[in-house]
């Protein structure tokens, strides 16, 4: 049976099956508990991980031990501190399970020799990096237009699997207000 990510780039490329099988000898397979990180602040980021199965939450603190969840990356979806991983530079945001979690992990060097060795692969990288840029935009378009209470009803037209399965206070702060208010807008909607 295929993998999620064969079908994955099976799907957004034209790729033969030795290709295919070369590039996915790339990638390990990972098992992440629940609350185990990805990727930690101030460490440097060096693989992309494909999500297989759980769920995986990007987030950053502040200086009063306050967390600011900017993205959540579901199954069949890519996930990597971006800015550490082209750069080099050790990552300003936490990657943690916020469930346990099955992924499928490439390192910058093998992404590197994958892209040398079979060029089309480059379009593959782009699409997804493309994709995240497409999500990123809607998201700060929906907090720059839209009020908490459009926020959480986006939510639960778009994206209600963060509604049934991410606890109450990353998901106030996935939509930038206290698990109080929340909670008011729960009762209320």
């Amino acid at each position: 049976m295929k993998s999620s990510l064969w079908q994955n780039i099976e799907s957004t490329i034209s790729i033969s099956e030795t290709d295919l099988d070369f590039t996915l000898s790339l990638f390990n397979h990972i098992s992440l508990k629940k609350d185990d990180y990805f990727l930690e602040i101030g460490k440097r980021c060096n693989h992309v991980a494909f999500v297989k199965s759980g769920m995986l939450r990007v987030f950053y603190p502040n200086n009063k031990a306050e967390e600011t969840t900017c993205y959540f990356s579901l199954p069949n979806e890519f996930v990597t501190s971006f800015s550490s991983f082209t750069s080099g530079k050790p990552s300003t945001e936490n990657i943690q399970a916020i469930e346990p979690s099955e992924l499928f992990i490439i390192s910058k060097q093998n992404l590197e020799e994958l892209y040398q060795k079979i060029p089309s692969t480059q379009e593959f990288g782009r699409k997804a990096a493309e994709n995240l840029a497409i999500i990123m935009e809607k998201r700060i378009s929906l907090f720059l237009n839209n009020s908490a209470e459009e926020r959480y009803q986006y939510l639960l037209k778009n994206n209600p699997i963060l509604i049934q399965s991410v606890p109450l206070q990353h998901l106030a702060s996935y939509i930038g207000i206290s698990p109080q208010h929340l909670s008011r807008l729960r009762k209320k909607i």
